[in-house]
């Protein structure tokens, strides 16, 4: 399943494989609003990725990581 947000007549998906969960740290700092969907704030940052996620996105790689994996 991918996921969507829809921002006036654009809509942004998160294409499933790309960012890998594992690069990801949680920092303290203000990282603006999440690159994927730019509607919450960006609690989760990779520098390999050069990328900022929330909260419900960084939920939703690993959700996919664990689906791949035969985790429940």
């Amino acid at each position: 399943m991918q996921d969507s947000v829809k921002h006036g007549s654009v809509v942004q998906e998160s294409l499933p494989g790309v960012l890998d969960h594992r690069t990801f740290s949680r920092v303290r700092v203000d990282l603006g609003r999440c690159d994927i969907c730019n509607t919450k704030r960006a609690v989760y940052r990779s520098q390999e990725a050069q990328a900022g996620i929330c909260e419900g996105r960084y939920a939703r790689l690993v959700k996919e990581e664990n689906a791949k994996a035969g985790v429940r």
